[in-house]
């Protein structure tokens, strides 16, 4: 299944593929003009409807589903507002999908247009830094009929728009700050890495970041993986993990040291932590490995055994022949 996300504004895009379109429409205290998405100076307590113009061109009816969402970091350093699974950052006090509330489902009549509500309640306290958020507008059942069930398969374009939310109440400049929290191992996709969890804990948008990433013998200097990211996004309250691959090869159990960089302008954090790679979890993810390398070292260790005790079973054949020749000699 394929998502395309296409941020606001009305988009020339073949019928087959979207049956609508969507264009917010933007208020008085909307801060950047020039932008499409909406980017307002809220007040504590406000209560306001923001409108999202929608639009069917097509020759049957529509129906649409919409969901505010908070924008959250996705495991590539980047910033996603059409997320609902990942799991709420332990930061974060209030985001979009908190305060915003709208119809679920949106019916749009054939070659007609339809305004949508999002009404928008924010906190009664002052709010320093950004609420960052997405409306996630997808056709309902849209796909049903592009089902390919050749040869078993079942492949689905799913197309969508995402018009992103910014609001903020003051001009207090808040500034990006990260940590480090669990470093662990870990599958992607059936691949082994070994992931360190990135948390920007303030909220304001993190652009820009470089992460260098080291993994150590716990007490050794020799590195063993290392892996370096650029121009990654952070949400603001959110985590990711930085992912570091194996290249193929198989977790060994032991205990190691995770050592890391994370740098934005003028801006640099360091990050170390301990951790452990237990022999339970290294069978399990050495076990559901994809393209692993096979560690031979046993085979070896065996075929050196083997070759050492040939080598034996030949000399004492060997000297016990020896031995024989010389006892029929001297008895000759």
């Amino acid at each position: 299944m394929g998502i395309v996300l296409l941020f606001s504004g009305f988009r020339t895009v073949s019928a087959a593929e979207m049956k609508f379109s969507v264009q917010a429409v933007l208020p008085e205290n909307q801060v950047d003009k020039s932008q499409s998405y909406f980017d307002l100076r809220m007040k504590p307590g406000q209560s306001q409807d923001l409108m999202v113009e929608m639009r069917n061109d097509t020759s049957k009816e529509v129906t649409v589903e919409v969901n505010p969402n908070t924008a959250i970091t996705n495991q590539n350093g980047i910033v996603e507002y059409n997320d609902t699974k990942t799991k709420r950052d332990s930061s974060l006090k209030t985001g979009f999908k908190d305060i915003a509330t709208t119809e679920k489902e949106v019916t749009v009549p054939a070659k007609s247009q339809k305004q949508v509500k999002i009404h928008v309640q924010m906190p009664q306290e002052e709010y320093n830094g950004t609420i960052l958020g997405g409306i996630y507008f997808s056709e309902k059942d849209q796909g049903k009929d592009q089902k390919d069930t050749s040869k078993g398969s079942q492949i689905v374009n799913k197309y969508a728009y995402v018009i992103g939310v910014k609001l903020t109440e003051t001009d207090t400049v808040v500034q990006p700050e990260l940590r480090l929290n669990a470093v662990q191992a870990k599958q992607i996709n059936y691949r082994n890495v070994i992931t360190a969890n990135i948390q920007n804990y303030e909220p304001a948008i993190l652009k820009d970041l470089k992460i260098e990433g080291k993994v150590y013998e716990k007490g050794g200097s020799e590195v063993l993986y290392s892996e370096v990211k650029e121009d990654l996004r952070m949400a603001p309250n959110s985590n990711f993990d930085f992912a570091m691959s194996l290249n193929n090869k198989p977790f060994k159990p032991g205990k190691y040291t995770f050592k890391g960089v994370g740098k934005s302008g003028d801006k640099e954090w360091k990050f170390e932590k301990d951790f452990e790679i237990k022999g339970e979890e290294s069978r399990k993810y050495n076990k559901e490995a994809v393209s692993l390398e096979k560690d031979n070292t046993w085979i070896y260790i065996l075929v050196g055994i083997i070759v050492v005790s040939l080598l034996l079973i030949i000399i004492l054949i060997l000297l016990r022949k020896l031995k024989n020749n010389k006892e029929t000699q001297e008895r000759e």
